[in-house]
Order: structure tokens, then C-alpha cells, then sequence
């Protein structure tokens, strides 16, 4: 059995880490706090982004978009902060499953290249980007997206997918890919749904209104291209920070309960070997009393 002191000094050790990961917990509580503000920004704009859209997509032949390539290019956007559970395992491992042998991947996050390293993947990883844990900027994705959309124009790559973790709720956070080019219609309201949005856009009634556009809709459909892209990937970013916070908390809570729990097991056992070590004293004494007599 260990000795008092080893116990005293475990027992100190367990409460300053519990402390840590207690504060840990209420930094990240407060985070998913101010990330969720910003989620719900997101996600409004993007709604109506799409519904705005919607039109330009449903009429462009995703043919003059498409090279005739079979590689996919994956945006992956993992932390570059540990301490969050499995939450970059799980993306990455995610990812690791889809990917191909011509494949290639650009990295949000250091952690999610570590994790492709330590499974000799980096060597198809052309670019990693470190996010802060703090709000990331819109400006800061517009040159990851230029690259993106260079190499897409090139046709260096058929298709351009983005792997990150959807929110559920603040226990559950779910990895999936969303195809970034060419247009996945999926991410797109129904047509009612687009003609009522636009319809109240519009500030008008009238049913049967018909949109002109000045250039041609595949001329307007190519510039937006760059917004489209880089919004998509800033939503990404904003959801997996959201998924990273709650991640994390739930991994603090967790490690909170279990010091706790490891505490209460210390002291018990310290108790133990404390009234083991005062009865062997008891008994040495009335062993010495006896022999005396």
C-alpha cells in the first residue's frame, strides 16, 4: 500500500487538475455562448443566400462547370486546439474514409494535420490553415477560396467538397460533407419555398414576376462563384467552432467528475491506511506492554 504521503501528494495533484479542467468547462460554456450568436448569423445568411441563388443554379448546366475529372479536392475543417474530446478524431477519421488515392486536402485547423500525419497523410495535404479560437474573419477564408476556386477553374478537380461537423445539439455533433462545386442542388429550398423568399425580398405581391437579368445568368452565376464558396467555408468554420466548444465542455465535465471521483477514492484509501497504520501502532504498544510484564 502507498504510503500517506504519496497519497496527500495524489490527492493534491487530482484537485489542482480538476480545478483546471472546472475552469476549462466555464470558458468553454461561455464560448458556445457568443459562437451560437454568431452560428444563428451564419445560418439566417446563408438561408437567404441560397434562396437568392437557387434561381441561377436551377438554370446553369452544371456541365460548363464540371471538368473532366474524377480527383476531389476536401476542405477539412478540424481545431487547432486540443482538449475537446474526439472531436478532431472523429472528423478526421471521417475524412480518412473518403479520401482517395488522387485525392488532395486543404486543412482548417493543425489538429486535423496531425492527425493525417500520424497516418501518412500528409503528403496529400496541400495547405493548412491554423483558425483561432478566437471569431475568425470573413477576409481571412477570401485567399484559401482563390486558391480553391483557381485550381477548380484550372481543372485540376472534378469536384470540391468541404468535411466538417454539424451542430445537433450540445451533446451531439455529427461529421458530414456538403459538395461545394459543382452545385450540390441539395443545399437549396424547394422551388416554393425560393419564389416566396424572393417574392417578400421584393417588397411585392405579384406571383408571376419575372426576374430579368441584364448579363447572362452563366455570367452572373460565375461571379458569384468566389461569395458562394467562401461563405460556405466561413459557415463551416463558425458551425465546427460551435461543435468544438461544446465538445470541449462536455470533455471538461467529464474530466471534472472523474477527479472528483478519483478524489473521494484517494481519500478513502488514505483514511484506510491511516487507521491501519494507528491500530499497527496500537498493537506494537500493547505488544511492548506485554513483553514488559
Amino acid at each position: 500500500m502507498q504510503s500517506l504521503e504519496n497519497i496527500k501528494k495524489r490527492i493534491k495533484s487530482v484537485q489542482t487538475t480538476s480545478k483546471i479542467t472546472g475552469a476549462m468547462k466555464l470558458i468553454a460554456t461561455a464560448n458556445i455562448r457568443k459562437q451560437a450568436k454568431e452560428y444563428d448569423k451564419i445560418a439566417s445568411f446563408c438561408k437567404d443566400f441560397y434562396n437568392v441563388v437557387k434561381p441561377l443554379v436551377s438554370s446553369t448546366d452544371d456541365k460548363q462547370l464540371n471538368p473532366k475529372n474524377e480527383n476531389t479536392l476536401y476542405v477539412l475543417i478540424s481545431s487547432s486546439m486540443g482538449l475537446c474530446g474526439a472531436f478532431n478524431i472523429n472528423i478526421t477519421k471521417y475524412l480518412i474514409e473518403k479520401v482517395k488515392q488522387n485525392d488532395r486536402i486543404i486543412v482548417f485547423g493543425k489538429k486535423g494535420f496531425s492527425y493525417l500525419r500520424s497516418h501518412g497523410l500528409d503528403s496529400k495535404v496541400l495547405h493548412t490553415i491554423e483558425v483561432s479560437s478566437k471569431n475568425i474573419s470573413y477576409l481571412e477564408i477570401l485567399p484559401t477560396s482563390a486558391i480553391i476556386m483557381d485550381m477548380f477553374a484550372k481543372g485540376q478537380f472534378g469536384k470540391i467538397k468541404m468535411v466538417y461537423t454539424k451542430f445537433i445539439n450540445s451533446m451531439t455533433f455529427n461529421p458530414i460533407e456538403i459538395q461545394m462545386l459543382p452545385f450540390d442542388k441539395t443545399l437549396f429550398h424547394n422551388e416554393e419555398s425560393t419564389k416566396k423568399s424572393l417574392t417578400s425580398l421584393d417588397n411585392t405581391n405579384d406571383k408571376n414576376q419575372v426576374i430579368e437579368y441584364e448579363s447572362s445568368k452563366y455570367e452572373i452565376f460565375k461571379s458569384i462563384l468566389p461569395t458562394f464558396v467562401t461563405t460556405i467555408i466561413y459557415a463551416g468554420i463558425i458551425e465546427s467552432q460551435l461543435c468544438e466548444s461544446g465538445s470541449r465542455r462536455n470533455a471538461m465535465d467529464t474530466a471534472t467528475k472523474n477527479a472528483k471521483e478519483l478524489i473521494d477514492n484517494l481519500v478513502l484509501q488514505f483514511n484506510r491506511a491511516r487507521q491501519e497504520k494507528i491500530t499497527q501502532e496500537i498493537n506494537e504498544i500493547v505488544a511492548g506492554g506485554t513483553a514488559n510484564e
